[in-house]
């Protein structure tokens, strides 16, 4: 009888540390499902592509090098005096020194990895061999590869070019007519320089009009007309439990004049409009704007939104 009852002791405080365990099991459970409610993305939302970062990156670092770079445009450098190339940036920068921009990709006159400049994101480049031959116009580049951001790590490296620049090599104390002969020169290789040509969004906030027309604008830089084609994706939920993967939801050409900005008419396919449904009128979706000409050719992935325009009041009766 007393083992019995041991027994019997023992079986119910086993069961009542079971049912402690299994609250605890529970309790855990639900604050797990309350976390993951908490993080879980809002509907619409389109996070960045792990490309977006690495792309602003590389274009953010090639307009600051543009900007930086030295000799200036069209600059004098005296014959047999060495020439300083120099621009800032946050890779290290290679100069291409050749006698046409055909040569650049295989410079005839000098090239070389530049020098960074202690406690600055300057890279300097020192030749003599540009400036050997006086009376000749001297082409030069500068690049760099984004494999050194760190937003651009374990994808494959890219290289970014600047805009061909000249100068003219000059005597010490040049004539008259050689001064002349020199600006004539830098005049006919300005007039034979390939039309350039870049595209931008105007805003982040894109209108959708009563037509189903999403009214995308775009401004076009350079000397030529801006060419190529505009591409809307998105995703989320159109019916409960049903989820729609990343899709195009349209897409639409362009043709932009230099120094202008348009307004590109692109239609909505039936899921952007579904979606744009369900989001009542405000969803978050990628741009990519692919320019094809003038060459080269340049991608852009902008995050925009798209934003039904209201209707307009219906008249009393």
């Amino acid at each position: 009888m007393a083992r019995q009852r041991s027994s019997l002791i023992f079986a119910a405080a086993a069961t009542r540390a079971m049912s402690n365990r299994v609250r605890w099991l529970v309790a855990l459970g639900a604050l797990g499902c309350i976390a993951a409610r908490s993080v879980s993305p809002a509907q619409g939302y389109v996070p960045s592509p792990p490309y977006l970062a690495c792309f602003n990156s590389s274009q953010n670092d090639m307009a600051v090098l543009e900007s930086s770079l030295s000799p200036a445009i069209n600059a004098f450098v005296q014959a047999g005096t060495p020439v300083t190339f120099s621009g800032n940036s946050g890779a290290p920068v290679t100069f291409a020194v050749a006698s046409s921009a055909a040569l650049l990709s295989s410079p005839d006159l000098d090239s070389g990895l530049g020098t960074l400049q202690p406690g600055t994101s300057t890279y300097t480049f020192t030749s003599t061999k540009a400036t050997a031959t006086p009376g000749i116009l001297v082409y030069w580049d500068a690049s760099f590869s984004n494999a050194a951001f760190t937003a651009c790590e374990g994808m494959t490296p890219a290289t970014y070019t600047t805009k061909v620049r000249t100068f003219t090599v000059v005597s010490p104390t040049p004539t008259e007519a050689e001064a002349a002969a020199a600006k004539k020169k830098q005049e006919e290789a300005a007039a034979a320089v390939t039309p350039t040509g870049s595209v931008s969004l105007a805003g982040s906030t894109i209108t959708v009009q009563s037509t189903q027309d999403a009214a995308v604008k775009l401004r076009c830089t350079g000397t030529g007309t801006c060419g190529g084609k505009l591409t809307l994706t998105g995703h989320g939920t159109i019916k409960k439990g049903k989820k729609l993967k990343t899709e195009t939801i349209g897409t639409a050409t362009f043709s932009i004049p230099s120094g202008k900005t348009a307004t590109i008419e692109l239609e909505l396919n039936a899921a952007g409009r579904a979606l744009l449904g369900v989001d009542h009128g405000r969803l978050s979706v990628i741009l990519m704007i692919v320019k094809s000409s003038p060459a080269p050719a340049q991608t852009h992935i902008e995050n925009v939104y798209l934003t039904q325009q209201k209707a307009h009041g219906k008249a009393k009766k």
